[in-house]
């Protein structure tokens, strides 16, 4: 029988129930814990970061660094364990020197592949650390070990220099470039003089030179064109002077004179022809360098060349010929964009000046004496004739003075001296070429002043006032010269005739004004006449007698009276001008 009071039997306890729950509840945070961390990735506690780190970084950690540079320092010793192998002998030196020039290369190929990985600072480390290896290593092949001869060593070192150079060209290196250029120019100077081996490193800075001309002129390699420059320059320059001074010390063997001239020749062709065709290529101001290189390789690459063909006995007509031919291709560059430049381009009176200072150069050597004048004078009047066509001042002056060396070729300065100055007998006749020259002065007078200019400048008159002036004064010698023989020798007789003569050409300087249209002759005028009056005042006076200085001062009173008024009247364009 029951207990009463007892409770029935029920189900599972109650901690049985609150340990399923604490079950339960545990396996759900885990659900949860586990769809958290597949829908966002789980970030690492943050720390505590100094506001100086925050900053972006501008170049590798000062850790990264010493990384980079105990790199470098390993590969450095894998070179040096190379060369001690070779030098002990247990390498043949041959073996040696292209193992060494194999390991640099690799390293230069690392550096390409880690620049195309973005990794810079790798790099350069690397290519600085070729650049260590291999110029070294040239100058003890050719010095130490000798197994490289000069042509070899120069060969050799040109191959290094291109590789680093088309490497920092890659990887946009401008010091890498810079460095490179340094260190092969200076290694070349260096292996030249001690292997005396000029010509073939001259063909090597000839071949620098020309490689640093790649870069055009808006680049900012454009720079590495200075050194290049100026080593070529002055490795041009002392063969030629040890080539033209024969019994030098041991750096002047073996250059012969063919290849010296050849190589001279080669730097005055490689930059003239590099700039005259940038030039027509990319009209443009011509730069300081343009400039200051053109004098240069004039000077000491056709100048040497002269002065060592001349030293050694040799002919010079092709080295005239070769700066003729120059010369007259500058024309005929400068011609082929005439049309479409302004009177002011800078590359239009470069070319032109170039051509004209080639021209007087190259025509003296190939044709001396006075039958120069001959073609000095066609040229002149050629130019003469084209500035006019196509309204080019400088042209004009290149035809002024053109003429002007005609003249002086064929020897009109000692004939107007002997004239107007000297008191012996003058000259026995004219000769042909001065002839010529005077005829030629005279054309290209009438040419420059025989049509207006459309637009006068100050200087326009320049050309036409100095061929007028001096075919003027070659009138005068050949009057004065003429009329001494009837006239006798005295001091007096001759200070009279020279005196008329002044006049007479002050008087033909007026008409020339009033009836050319140009009307350049009126300048003359006045000069003129200031010269007879010196004239008049220091010979006539002093060394005349009365019918001499009746003559003189009657003369100068009829230039006084008609020349001003010839002059002030003016060409008759300006009278139907001012008519107008």
């Amino acid at each position: 029988m029951a207990t009463q009071g007892t409770p029935p039997a029920a189900g599972p306890s109650a901690q049985e129930s609150y340990a399923a729950l604490a079950r339960r509840v545990e396996d759900l945070e885990a659900r949860i814990a586990t769809l958290e961390a597949t829908a966002r990735p789980e970030q690492p506690p943050a720390r505590a970061v100094p506001e100086l780190s925050r900053a972006p970084s501008t170049g590798p950690a000062p850790v990264a660094v010493l990384g980079l540079l105990g790199r470098s320092c390993l590969v450095l010793a894998g070179a040096f364990l190379l060369r001690a192998f070779t030098g002990a002998g247990s390498l043949p030196r041959l073996a040696g020197v292209a193992l060494g020039l194999a390991y640099g290369a690799a390293w230069a190929v690392a550096a390409d592949r880690a620049g195309r990985r973005g990794r810079g600072p790798s790099a350069g480390f690397h290519a600085a650390a070729a650049m260590m290896i291999g110029y070294p290593l040239l100058w003890e092949a050719t010095r130490r070990f000798q197994v490289l001869a000069p042509a070899a060593a120069a060969a050799t070192l040109l191959g290094i220099t291109g590789g680093l150079l088309v490497l920092a060209w890659r990887l946009r290196a401008r010091p890498l470039a810079w460095a490179v250029t340094l260190a092969s120019l200076g290694g070349g100077f260096a292996l030249m003089a001690a292997t005396g081996a000029i010509t073939s490193f001259c063909a090597l800075f000839l071949a620098l030179a020309a490689a640093s001309l790649g870069p055009g002129p808006d680049s900012p390699w454009r720079g590495l064109r200075w050194p290049a420059a100026l080593a070529a320059d002055a490795a041009i320059l002392c063969m030629l002077l040890l080539a033209a001074a024969p019994g030098s010390p041991e750096l002047a063997r073996n250059l012969a004179l063919a290849r010296v001239l050849g190589l001279a020749v080669a730097l005055v062709l490689l930059y003239l022809g590099r700039f005259v065709a940038r030039a027509l290529s990319q009209p443009r101001s011509v730069r300081a360098f343009e400039l200051v290189q053109t004098l240069a390789v004039l000077a000491i690459g056709l100048g040497g060349a002269l002065r060592t063909a001349r030293a050694a006995g040799a002919g010079t007509g092709p080295l005239g010929l070769a700066a003729l031919l120059i010369g007259l291709g500058c024309y005929g560059g400068a011609f082929t964009f005439v049309r479409r430049q302004t009177e002011g381009s800078s590359d239009f009176r470069f070319l032109t000046g170039l051509g004209l200072l080639l021209v007087l150069v190259g025509l003296p050597i190939l044709l001396p004496g006075p039958w120069l004048a001959l073609p000095l004078a066609l040229l002149g009047l050629l130019w003469a004739a084209l500035g006019l066509c196509y309204r080019r001042q400088s042209l004009r002056v290149h035809g002024a003075i053109l003429v002007t060396g005609a003249a002086v070729a064929a020897g009109w300065p000692g004939l107007v001296h002997s004239a107007f100055l000297a008191q012996g007998q003058g000259p026995a006749g004219l000769t042909a070429p001065a002839g010529l020259a005077l005829a030629a002065l005279a054309g290209a007078h009438l040419l420059l002043a025989g049509r207006r200019q459309p637009e006068p400048s100050r200087w326009s008159a320049l050309p036409a006032l100095v061929t007028g002036g001096l075919a003027l004064l070659g009138l005068g010698a050949l009057a004065v010269t003429a009329a001494r023989s009837p006239v006798p020798e005295a001091p007096a007789s001759l200070a009279g005739l020279r005196t008329a003569a002044l006049a007479g050409l002050t008087i033909a300087a007026g008409a020339l004004g009033r009836w050319l249209p140009a009307g350049e002759g009126r300048r003359l005028v006045h000069p003129l006449l200031a010269l007879t009056a010196l004239k008049l005042l220091l010979e006539d006076v002093p060394q005349g007698h009365p019918l001499s200085l009746s003559l003189a001062f009657s003369c100068f009173g009829a230039a006084l009276l008609v020349a001003p008024r010839l002059a002030r009247a003016g060409p008759p364009a300006d009278q139907s001008r001012s008519a107008q």
